[in-house]
Protein backbone atom coordinates (compact mmCIF):
# COMPACT_ATOMS: atom_id res chain seq x y z
CA UNK A 1 0.00 0.00 0.00
CA UNK A 2 1.43 3.29 -0.90
CA UNK A 3 1.56 5.87 1.99
CA UNK A 4 -1.09 8.36 2.34
CA UNK A 5 -0.72 11.62 0.15
CA UNK A 6 0.33 14.76 2.12
CA UNK A 7 -2.68 17.14 2.35
CA UNK A 8 -2.92 20.78 3.09
CA UNK A 9 -5.83 23.35 2.35
CA UNK A 10 -5.87 26.07 -0.39
CA UNK A 11 -7.96 29.51 -0.23
CA UNK A 12 -10.76 29.67 -3.11
CA UNK A 13 -9.70 32.44 -5.39
CA UNK A 14 -10.81 32.43 -9.36
CA UNK A 15 -8.14 30.23 -10.36
CA UNK A 16 -8.74 27.69 -7.49
CA UNK A 17 -12.60 28.07 -8.48
CA UNK A 18 -12.13 27.46 -12.09
CA UNK A 19 -10.07 24.41 -10.93
CA UNK A 20 -12.92 22.65 -8.65
CA UNK A 21 -15.15 22.96 -11.58
CA UNK A 22 -13.24 21.57 -14.04
CA UNK A 23 -12.31 18.51 -11.41
CA UNK A 24 -16.19 18.39 -10.49
CA UNK A 25 -16.92 17.62 -13.88
CA UNK A 26 -14.44 14.98 -14.53
CA UNK A 27 -14.60 13.24 -11.73
CA UNK A 28 -17.47 13.40 -9.49
CA UNK A 29 -21.58 13.53 -10.01
CA UNK A 30 -23.17 16.91 -9.57
CA UNK A 31 -24.91 15.64 -6.97
CA UNK A 32 -22.01 15.13 -4.69
CA UNK A 33 -21.07 19.18 -5.63
CA UNK A 34 -24.22 21.33 -5.91
CA UNK A 35 -27.69 20.91 -5.54
CA UNK A 36 -30.07 19.49 -7.68
CA UNK A 37 -30.69 22.84 -9.78
CA UNK A 38 -32.49 22.80 -13.50
CA UNK A 39 -32.24 19.51 -14.06
CA UNK A 40 -29.43 16.79 -14.50
CA UNK A 41 -25.80 17.26 -14.93
CA UNK A 42 -23.34 20.41 -15.01
CA UNK A 43 -26.41 22.75 -16.18
CA UNK A 44 -26.14 26.91 -16.25
CA UNK A 45 -28.10 26.62 -13.36
CA UNK A 46 -25.81 24.18 -11.24
CA UNK A 47 -22.66 26.31 -12.50
CA UNK A 48 -24.13 29.39 -11.73
CA UNK A 49 -24.72 28.26 -7.84
CA UNK A 50 -21.62 26.91 -7.79
CA UNK A 51 -19.40 30.02 -8.74
CA UNK A 52 -22.03 31.85 -6.05
CA UNK A 53 -21.31 29.48 -3.11
CA UNK A 54 -17.24 29.64 -3.63
CA UNK A 55 -17.70 33.20 -4.06
CA UNK A 56 -19.77 34.14 -1.01
CA UNK A 57 -17.79 31.70 0.90
CA UNK A 58 -14.15 33.62 0.03
CA UNK A 59 -15.03 36.14 2.82
CA UNK A 60 -14.90 33.59 5.69
CA UNK A 61 -16.92 32.34 8.35
CA UNK A 62 -17.24 36.35 9.96
CA UNK A 63 -18.66 37.29 6.15
CA UNK A 64 -22.17 37.86 5.37
CA UNK A 65 -22.33 33.82 4.09
CA UNK A 66 -20.48 33.17 7.63
CA UNK A 67 -18.81 30.44 5.86
CA UNK A 68 -15.56 29.53 4.22
CA UNK A 69 -14.58 26.83 1.76
CA UNK A 70 -11.07 25.56 0.83
CA UNK A 71 -9.65 23.30 -1.92
CA UNK A 72 -8.27 20.00 -1.13
CA UNK A 73 -5.02 19.99 -2.45
CA UNK A 74 -3.34 16.30 -2.34
CA UNK A 75 0.08 15.97 -2.90
CA UNK A 76 0.15 19.20 -4.59
CA UNK A 77 -3.49 17.83 -7.16
CA UNK A 78 -6.30 19.50 -6.27
CA UNK A 79 -8.87 16.76 -5.06
CA UNK A 80 -11.72 18.23 -4.00
CA UNK A 81 -13.79 20.93 -1.17
CA UNK A 82 -14.25 21.26 2.30
CA UNK A 83 -16.62 23.98 3.67
CA UNK A 84 -17.45 25.06 7.47
CA UNK A 85 -20.00 27.19 8.00
CA UNK A 86 -21.43 28.98 11.17
CA UNK A 87 -24.97 27.74 12.42
CA UNK A 88 -27.11 30.44 13.51
CA UNK A 89 -28.20 31.13 17.02
CA UNK A 90 -31.39 30.20 18.19
CA UNK A 91 -31.49 26.71 16.14
CA UNK A 92 -31.78 23.58 17.76
CA UNK A 93 -28.17 22.25 16.87
CA UNK A 94 -26.74 25.96 17.76
CA UNK A 95 -24.65 26.12 21.14
CA UNK A 96 -23.41 29.88 22.44
CA UNK A 97 -23.84 32.32 19.72
CA UNK A 98 -20.97 31.40 16.66
CA UNK A 99 -19.68 28.93 18.48
CA UNK A 100 -20.71 25.66 16.63
CA UNK A 101 -20.22 25.15 12.45
CA UNK A 102 -21.12 22.34 10.29
CA UNK A 103 -19.02 20.82 7.61
CA UNK A 104 -19.03 19.31 4.19
CA UNK A 105 -16.82 17.63 1.82
CA UNK A 106 -16.66 16.25 -1.98
CA UNK A 107 -13.51 14.79 -3.34
CA UNK A 108 -13.11 13.52 -6.63
CA UNK A 109 -13.52 9.73 -7.11
CA UNK A 110 -9.87 9.22 -8.26
CA UNK A 111 -9.14 10.78 -4.34
CA UNK A 112 -11.43 8.89 -2.56
CA UNK A 113 -10.07 5.72 0.20
CA UNK A 114 -6.67 7.01 0.39
CA UNK A 115 -6.86 9.10 2.98
CA UNK A 116 -6.75 12.33 2.08
CA UNK A 117 -10.90 12.91 3.35
CA UNK A 118 -9.98 12.28 6.88
CA UNK A 119 -6.45 14.24 6.43
CA UNK A 120 -8.82 17.24 5.47
CA UNK A 121 -11.23 16.86 8.05
CA UNK A 122 -8.46 16.88 10.49
CA UNK A 123 -7.33 20.17 8.95
CA UNK A 124 -10.69 21.85 8.83
CA UNK A 125 -10.95 20.90 12.18
CA UNK A 126 -8.04 22.98 13.25
CA UNK A 127 -9.49 25.80 11.55
CA UNK A 128 -12.54 25.44 13.63
CA UNK A 129 -10.41 25.80 16.88
CA UNK A 130 -8.21 28.63 15.62
CA UNK A 131 -12.03 30.29 14.91
CA UNK A 132 -12.74 29.59 18.72
CA UNK A 133 -15.71 27.09 17.24
CA UNK A 134 -16.71 24.27 20.40
CA UNK A 135 -18.51 22.19 17.64
CA UNK A 136 -18.58 20.95 14.23
CA UNK A 137 -21.59 18.86 13.25
CA UNK A 138 -21.84 16.76 9.94
CA UNK A 139 -24.60 15.00 8.19
CA UNK A 140 -24.02 12.12 5.51
CA UNK A 141 -26.26 9.25 4.02
CA UNK A 142 -26.85 6.29 6.05
CA UNK A 143 -25.34 4.41 3.29
CA UNK A 144 -22.05 6.45 3.17
CA UNK A 145 -19.81 3.77 5.30
CA UNK A 146 -16.49 5.98 3.97
CA UNK A 147 -17.67 9.40 5.25
CA UNK A 148 -18.81 7.73 8.44
CA UNK A 149 -15.71 6.45 8.84
CA UNK A 150 -14.01 9.53 8.32
CA UNK A 151 -16.29 11.01 10.94
CA UNK A 152 -15.68 8.64 13.91
CA UNK A 153 -11.79 8.68 13.17
CA UNK A 154 -11.81 12.32 14.20
CA UNK A 155 -13.85 11.80 17.00
CA UNK A 156 -17.26 12.42 15.95
CA UNK A 157 -20.21 10.44 17.95
CA UNK A 158 -22.84 9.66 15.28
CA UNK A 159 -26.49 9.52 15.43
CA UNK A 160 -28.37 7.36 13.04
CA UNK A 161 -32.16 9.80 11.98
CA UNK A 162 -35.30 8.22 10.99
CA UNK A 163 -34.98 10.28 7.54
CA UNK A 164 -31.79 7.74 6.20
CA UNK A 165 -28.81 10.46 7.18
CA UNK A 166 -26.48 9.75 9.71
CA UNK A 167 -25.36 13.05 11.98
CA UNK A 168 -21.99 13.63 13.60
CA UNK A 169 -20.72 15.79 16.19
CA UNK A 170 -17.41 16.52 17.11
CA UNK A 171 -16.41 18.35 20.31
CA UNK A 172 -13.83 20.54 20.06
Amino acid sequence: MSPSPEVSLVDVDEEVLDRLLALAKRDASPDEVAPPLGGPGWNPERTAWFFGFHRAAAYGLDGLAREKTWGILADGSLAGSIRLRRIPSGTAESGPAGAVADTGIWLGRSFRSRGVGAAALRLVLEEARRAGLSRVTARTLAGNVGAQRILASAGAVLTHDDDGTVRAVVEL
